[in-house]
C-alpha cells in the first residue's frame, strides 16, 4: 500500500509516526488513512491537531483505531471536517484508554445524537477534561443527555462549548445537573438552541457553584422571565464575570431586572449584551443601575426592546464611569429626544467609543445633531430612520423616578415572537472561537472600527504617492501626507519588499483598534489590495519628539513645560494600554522618541504600537531583539528582555526612563547618557550640568527636571521589581504621595511572573509558538477566547505544563 502512496502521504505518515500532526490543507479520508498507519507506530502521542480539513467517515474510523493504545494523548482537535455518527462513534472508542485527555474538540461536523452517545461514553473516565467543543454539529436531547453523563466525573472542566445544535430542555437539565459540582467552569456556550425557562433553570442551578466564571453565552434561544430570574440568582456570586450574551430570548422587565440584580458584583464585565428581546423602561433603569461599577464596559447592545427615554436615562446614568466603553447599541427602541440627549451627555468622556447606533428610534434631527457633536469624529454614528412619535404619547418627566424595585415577583407568561432569525443563527455559529459574530456584531475589531477604502482613494489623496508629499519613511516603506475626508493625514504605505510586512501591517491594524486614547495616534482608515497595504493616520504636524529635540529644520526648542507635558502624555498612553482591557495588557516594545508625535498644540501621542509584536515566531529571543535594533531602538531595551528575553508591563517602563533622559538633556539615547546622569545624581544629586542647554532654565524648571530625572533613574533600574509602574509614574508627576509597596513587589523574584495576570507562577508555556510562558489559569483562559501569544502574535492552541524561568522562550 505505501508504493502507491503519493509523496505527501509519505510525509504525513513519517510526520504521524514521529511528533504532533498539525496540518490544515486538504487532507482527505485517503489522506487520514495514511496519517492513521502512522499514528499506529507513534508510542508517545500527546497532541493530535486535524482541524480544518476534509475528514469524513472512512478516515474517522481509521484514526480511532490508531487512538486505541495512546494512553496518553491530551489534546485531540477534528473541528471543520466532515465526521459523522459513524466516525464519531470510532473516535470514541479509540479514546476509551486515554485517560490523559484534557482538549476535545469536534465542533463544525455532522455528528448527530448517536455519534454524542459514543462520545459521552468515552468521556466518563476523563477526569482530567478540561476543554469540550462539540457545537455547530446536530445533536439533540438524547445526545447532550449522554455528554452531560460522561462529564459528570470530569471536575477539572473548565470549558464546555455545545451552541448551534438541537438541545432542548430535556439536555439543558442534564447538563445543568452535570454541572453542579464544576467549580473550575469559566466558559459556557448553549447559545442557539431550544432552551426555555425549565432549561435555563437547569442551567442556572448547576452553575451556582462555578464562582470561576468569566463568559455565559446562552442567546438565540427561548429564555423568558422565569429562566432569566433563575440565571440572575445564579450570577450573584460570578464576581469575575466578563461576558454575558442573552440576546435574542423573551426576558421582559422582570427577567431583566434579576439579570441586573445578579450583575451587581460583576465589577470586570466588559461585554453586556441583550438585544432582540421585550425590555422596556423598569428593566433599563435596573440594567442602569448595575452598570454604575462598570469601568470596564466596553460592549453594551440593548437594541430590539421597548425602551423609552426614562429607561435610556437610567442607561446613560450607569455609563457614567465606563470609560473604557468601544460600543453602544440602542437602534429600534422607543427613545426618544430627552433620552438621547442624556445619552449623548454620558458618552462625551468616552473617548475610546467607535461604534453609536441609535437608528430606528423617535429621535428629533436637533437631538441628533447634539449627539452627533457629543462624540469624537472617529465615531461611528448611526441615527437613521427615526420614527415619528404618536400624537398621544405622553412626554416622559423632566426628573426620572428612582430605578424600580429589583425584586422576584412571578411573572405571567408573555406573548412573544417565536420567530428566529435563520440569518442570526448561521452568523453565530462561530461562537465557537469565543468570539462570535451576531447580527449586529462586528467580527473583527479591523472590521468595525478602521474603515477599508480603495488603493485609488489612497492615491488620490496623495497625488499619486507625489515624491512631494513624502514626510519620511524606513524599513517598512515611505509615508505621505494627504487628505482624506476633509482632514490631513499622513498615509504609510508599506514596501512590497518590507521585512516587517504583512506582519507589521495586521499587528498595526489590530493594536489600534483594540485601543483609543487621546494620547495614541489614531488610525482613520487602510487599503490592502494584493501585495499593496497602506495605513491611514491622523497627521501629527509636529513631528516626532526625536525631531523636536533634534530642532530638525531649525524648529524652537521645546519648552520645559512641554516636555514635561509630553512626559505625562506618554504615561498616561502606557498606562491605559496596559490597564484598559483586564488580563489583556498591551506590550509596545518600541517605545522611543521617534515613536512619539506632537498635535499641533505639542501634546503627545504615542505612534506605532503591535509592530514589535509581529516577529517571527521561530526566531529566538537574541535574534528577536535584533531584528528590532536594526532599527536603532537597543538603547531602550532593558537588560531582562535584550539578555533573556523576557518581557513584562516594566518592560516598556524602562524605554519610558530613557524618554525621559533625553527630554532633560535634549541628548540621544544612549547607555552613556543614562551613567552620566546617575553620576550627577549621585555625586552632586544636582544635574545642572547635562541640563539642555537649547533652554532658558529657571530655578523652577531645574527643579522639576531633577525631578523627572531622578524618576527616569528609577525607572532604568536593572531590576524590574525596582522599576515603577505607569500608574506609580502618573501618580509622581501629578504630585501625589505613593503610598503602600510597588503593586509587583508582592511577587516573588523576577523569574516567576505570569505574563498574563502578574500574579502566578509561570508554569505553563503557550504552544505552538512557545514564545510566551504564563500561569496554567491563564492559559487556559487565552485558548477559550482564542487571544493570541502577546509576543508573536500566534494563535495559541495548547499549552505545555512544566516549570519556566522566563516569561519570554525560545
Amino acid at each position: 500500500m505505501a508504493s502507491a502512496w503519493t509523496p505527501r502521504q509519505r510525509e504525513l505518515f513519517e510526520k504521524a509516526k514521529s511528533s504532533n500532526v498539525v496540518e490544515r490543507s486538504g487532507i482527505t479520508d485517503a489522506d487520514a488513512l495514511v496519517i492513521a498507519e502512522g499514528l499506529k507506530e507513534n508510542r508517545n502521542l500527546q497532541y493530535l491537531d486535524l482541524d480544518g480539513n476534509q475528514i469524513g467517515d472512512a478516515g474517522a474510523q481509521a484514526i480511532g483505531a490508531a487512538l486505541r493504545n495512546k494512553a496518553k494523548l491530551s489534546i485531540l482537535y477534528l473541528s471543520r471536517n466532515k465526521i459523522g455518527d459513524t466516525g464519531a462513534r470510532a473516535i470514541a472508542e479509540g479514546l476509551q484508554t486515554s485517560t490523559a485527555l484534557t482538549d476535545l474538540r469536534m465542533f463544525e461536523n455532522q455528528i448527530g445524537d448517536a455519534g454524542a452517545q459514543a462520545i459521552g461514553s468515552a468521556l466518563r473516565n476523563k477526569t482530567k477534561l478540561s476543554i469540550l467543543y462539540l457545537d455547530v454539529n446536530r445533536i439533540s436531547d438524547i445526545g447532550a443527555r449522554a455528554i452531560a453523563e460522561g462529564l459528570q466525573s470530569s471536575t477539572a472542566l473548565t470549558v464546555l462549548v455545545m451552541h448551534a445544535n438541537q438541545i432542548g430542555d430535556e439536555g439543558a437539565q442534564a447538563i445543568g445537573s452535570a454541572l453542579r459540582n464544576k467549580s473550575t467552569l469559566t466558559a459556557l456556550s448553549l447559545s442557539n438552541n431550544k432552551i426555555s425557562d425549565i432549561g435555563a433553570r437547569a442551567i442556572a442551578e448547576g452553575l451556582q457553584t462555578s464562582t470561576a466564571l468569566t463568559d455565559l453565552r446562552m442567546h438565540t434561544n427561548q429564555i423568558g422571565d422565569a429562566g432569566a430570574q433563575a440565571i440572575g440568582s445564579a450570577l450573584r456570586n460570578k464576581a469575575n464575570l466578563s461576558i454575558l450574551y442573552l440576546s435574542n430570548n423573551k426576558i421582559g422587565d422582570i427577567g431583566a431586572r434579576a439579570i441586573a440584580e445578579g450583575l451587581q458584583t460583576s465589577t470586570v464585565l466588559t461585554d453586556f449584551r441583550m438585544f432582540e428581546n421585550q425590555i422596556g423602561d423598569a428593566g433599563a433603569q435596573a440594567i442602569g443601575a448595575a452598570l454604575r461599577n462598570k469601568t470596564n464596559l466596553s460592549i453594551l447592545y440593548l437594541s430590539n426592546n421597548k425602551i423609552g427615554d426614562i429607561g435610556a436615562r437610567a442607561i446613560a446614568e450607569g455609563l457614567q464611569t465606563s470609560t473604557a466603553l468601544t460600543d453602544l447599541r440602542m437602534h429600534t427602541n422607543q427613545i426618544g429626544d430627552a433620552g438621547a440627549e442624556a445619552v449623548g451627555s454620558a458618552l462625551r468622556n468616552k473617548a475610546n467609543l467607535s461604534k453609536l447606533n441609535l437608528t430606528d428610534n423617535q429621535i428629533s434631527a436637533s437631538a441628533v445633531q447634539f449627539l452627533s457633536k457629543s462624540v469624537l469624529a472617529k465615531c461611528v454614528f448611526s441615527a437613521e430612520n427615526q420614527r415619528t412619535r404618536p400624537q398621544n404619547a405622553i412626554s416622559p418627566p423632566a426628573i426620572p423616578p428612582k430605578p424600580a424595585h429589583l425584586d422576584h415577583t412571578p411573572n405571567s407568561p408573555l406573548a412573544a415572537s417565536d420567530a428566529t432569525s435563520q440569518q442570526v443563527r448561521e452568523l453565530q455559529a462561530r461562537i465557537a472561537q469565543l468570539e462570535l459574530a451576531q447580527q449586529t456584531t462586528t467580527a473583527a475589531p479591523i472590521l468595525s472600527t478602521i474603515p477599508r477604502v480603495s488603493l485609488q482613494v489612497l492615491s488620490q489623496a496623495t497625488t499619486q504617492f507625489s515624491e512631494s508629499k513624502r514626510i519620511g519613511g524606513g524599513g517598512f516603506g515611505s509615508v505621505y501626507s494627504g487628505v482624506w475626508s476633509g482632514q490631513r493625514v499622513a498615509v504609510k504605505r508599506l514596501a512590497a519588499d518590507s521585512t516587517q510586512g504583512v506582519a507589521q501591517f495586521e499587528a498595526e491594524l489590530e493594536a489600534l483598534s483594540r485601543f483609543r486614547h487621546p494620547n495614541i495616534v489614531t488610525i482613520m482608515c487602510y487599503a490592502q489590495e494584493g501585495n499593496e497595504r497602506c495605513l491611514v493616520y491622523e497627521l501629527m504636524p509636529n513631528g516626532s519628539v526625536r525631531e523636536r529635540l533634534d530642532r530638525k529644520g531649525g524648529t524652537p526648542a521645546l519648552s520645559w513645560q512641554q516636555r514635561r507635558t509630553i512626559a505625562t502624555d506618554i504615561a498616561n498612553a502606557m498606562h491605559f494600554v496596559q490597564t484598559a482591557i483586564p488580563r489583556q495588557p498591551l506590550f509596545h516594545l518600541d517605545l522611543k522618541t521617534d515613536n512619539v508625535l506632537l498635535a499641533a498644540d505639542f501634546h503627545a501621542k504615542v505612534a506605532d504600537f503591535g509592530l514589535t509584536r509581529s516577529a517571527p515566531a521561530q526566531v529566538d529571543a537574541h535574534s528577536y531583539i535584533r531584528t528590532q535594533t536594526v532599527q536603532g531602538t537597543l538603547q531602550y531595551i532593558c537588560p531582562q528582555y535584550h539578555q533573556e528575553g523576557k518581557v513584562s508591563i516594566k518592560t516598556d517602563v524602562y524605554s519610558y526612563g530613557m524618554i525621559l533622559l533625553e527630554l532633560v538633556t535634549g541628548q540621544q539615547p544612549s547607555i552613556d547618557l543614562m551613567g552620566t546622569v546617575r553620576h550627577q545624581l549621585k555625586r552632586s544629586r544636582k544635574i545642572d550640568a547635562v541640563l539642555d542647554k537649547a533652554i532658558d532654565w529657571s530655578s523652577e524648571a531645574k527643579e522639576s527636571a531633577q525631578a523627572i530625572a531622578e524618576h527616569a533613574a528609577d525607572c532604568l533600574e536593572p531590576t524590574r521589581v525596582d522599576r515603577p509602574s505607569f500608574g506609580e509614574i502618573l501618580r509622581r508627576l501629578s504630585g501625589e504621595e505613593v503610598a503602600g509597596a510597588n503593586e509587583e513587589e508582592i511577587i516573588e523574584g523576577s523569574d516567576r511572573e505570569c505574563l498574563v495576570c502578574y500574579n502566578a507562577p509561570t508554569n505553563a508555556k503557550l504552544m505552538p509558538c512557545h514564545h510566551a510562558c504564563v500561569c496554567v489559569a491563564c492559559a487556559q483562559w487565552m485558548i477559550q477566547r482564542r487571544d493570541k501569544c502577546m509576543i508573536c502574535r500566534v494563535l495559541p492552541t495548547s499549552f505545555q505544563q512544566g516549570t519556566y524561568t522566563k516569561t519570554f522562550v525560545p
